[in-house]
């Protein structure tokens, strides 16, 4: 089976490196060639057009890290020109799972199969083990399986039978993350606030990325930027929301099942790119008609 790894951008080309240590020969296209920023392996052969990847009576084994929505699609519907039956994509982008249903389709009916994985562990775990959550498979797939678990942590893969399932999950554990995220940048917003004690926070939350209940790769994150720099002055303030958390909101919404905390994270990061704070200065607007209450002097007293 020829390994085909499209998108080499930061996750793509550390996925690339992984498999290499991992004795995969892979062959490797993106359309800016500089991401590879002269990346060399004697298992990793870069070509330079697309259609350069094929070949006749070979088996293919395709794995898109690209951005989901137009991109992915895009690609999936160039590869039917390229594939044959028995080849097989496997989709590691974020994409919406009803998306990922139709690109089934779009393949399935050329005889090639198509799984959809979600991939967390960002960067590093592309590069030194994952976790992947791979839709559309079937114990049947042992190939498949035993080249990606390798790719993997231990127990840090698993397969699941229907089409898109493995993007569900994906999008499922983007809203927990999305939550996680807020309830510790919550916890650390107090701790810059409040008056009583002085902390230094690199220090803190290494303190909690050690054998705390609340320790975690996210808690880990974090405290390698403050411990670079406590201020975090270089990150902006606006925090863009992908589209994972806005699929499960909605999906929880068509399955009438609560989830406030996601759904306040999420609104969170949208606050912060209103510029025009037109509803706070309604809300001081009205406290004001109503009780004579003035924001202004409430500041200086």
């Amino acid at each position: 089976m020829k390994n085909i790894v499209i998108g080499l951008g930061k996750m793509g080309l550390n996925l690339v490196k992984n498999l290499n240590r991992n004795n995969e020969y892979v062959y490797g296209y993106d359309i800016d060639l500089k991401r590879v920023n002269g990346y060399t392996n004697d298992n990793f052969v870069l070509v330079e057009k697309l259609e350069h990847l094929f070949e006749a009576e070979k088996q293919h084994l395709v794995m898109l890290l690209l951005p989901s929505g137009a991109v992915t699609n895009q690609m999936i519907s160039s590869l039917v020109d390229y594939l044959a039956a028995g080849d097989i994509v496997i989709d590691f982008s974020n994409s919406y799972f009803k998306t990922s249903q139709q690109n089934a389709k779009v393949l399935e009916k050329n005889g090639i199969k198509y799984m959809d994985c979600g991939l967390s562990g960002g960067m590093f775990g592309a590069l030194n083990g994952a976790c992947m959550m791979l839709g559309n498979s079937t114990d049947e797939d042992i190939k498949i399986h035993k080249l990606l678990r390798k790719l993997c942590v231990t127990d840090g893969f698993e397969f699941y039978e229907k089409v898109g399932s493995g993007h569900y999950l994906k999008m499922v554990h983007n809203g927990i993350e999305y939550g996680m995220m807020q309830s510790i940048a919550e916890g650390l917003q107090l701790l810059s606030s409040q008056n009583n004690y002085s902390y230094n926070l690199a220090t803190v939350t290494k303190n909690w990325a050690h054998g705390s209940i609340i320790s975690s790769s996210l808690m880990n994150n974090i405290f390698q930027e403050l411990n670079k720099d406590v201020s975090l002055k270089e990150f902006s303030e606006k925090v863009y929301a992908s589209g994972e958390a806005n699929w499960m909101v909605k999906e929880a919404i068509d399955s009438s099942v609560p989830v406030p905390v996601i759904y306040q994270a999420l609104n969170e990061r949208n606050s912060t790119h209103i510029q025009d704070k037109l509803g706070h200065r309604a809300l001081s607007a009205m406290r004001y008609n109503f009780g004579g209450h003035n924001e202004s002097e409430a500041i200086h007293h």
